[in-house]
């Protein structure tokens, strides 16, 4: 697993526990099975942006909070667009799942 994905993980871990919140309960709010995120741990995966945007939603945390602080330095307070295209000019590798709700962007913004 790459080091970006083990932070993410680890910081997870830390804010989820701070709330009192269980993996089982963790992987449930984020509409997967009970045992999910105890599986993406032991297998390794890359973690993904959407998931990693969910996460932070489910843990009521900016997702440029769960990063590694050496990129968070570079990010500031930049917005989910823009520190998605910082972290693919740095050469991390982003994975994109297709949403099951199409929403385009200008949905958000208005």
């Amino acid at each position: 697993m790459e080091r970006t994905s083990k932070e993410i993980l680890r910081k997870i871990d830390v804010q989820r526990k701070v709330l009192g919140m269980s993996q089982k309960e963790f992987s449930l709010k984020m509409k997967n099975g009970p045992q999910w995120l105890t599986k993406v741990k032991q297998d390794g995966r890359e973690f993904k942006v959407n998931s990693w945007v969910k996460a932070a939603e489910v843990l009521g945390v900016n997702p440029c909070s769960l990063l590694p602080d050496d990129i968070i330095e570079n990010l500031n307070n930049e917005n989910i667009e823009d520190a998605i295209k910082i972290l693919t000019k740095k050469g991390f590798r982003i994975i994109l799942e297709e949403s099951e709700q199409k929403k385009s962007i200008g949905d958000d913004k208005g």
